[in-house]
């Protein structure tokens, strides 16, 4: 899920799609990436935590159902049932 929205947000912008190539070109192969590199793009580690934030790949939502009495969040009663 992760790979399809970076995907997704690269495929919108073109112009991100062109530092991002300009900041991996100084690696002539990918087996010259290691973990220790990558961590030093700047641009990518951008690019893939702004999407993980923005569409994280596990919900983070739990549904929650107000008691049937009702409640009172500050100044606003909630009705039971919502």
């Amino acid at each position: 899920m992760a790979l399809t929205y970076i995907s997704y947000q690269m495929a919108k912008s073109p112009s991100l799609n062109t530092e991002l190539a300009n900041e991996l070109s100084q690696y002539k192969t990918f087996e010259d990436l290691n973990l220790m590199e990558l961590e030093k793009l700047p641009l990518l580690n951008a690019v893939i935590h702004e999407c993980m934030r923005m569409y994280h790949p596990v919900s983070l939502s739990v549904g929650r159902i107000c008691p049937p009495q009702g409640t009172t969040a500050g100044e606003y009663f909630i009705p039971g049932g919502v």
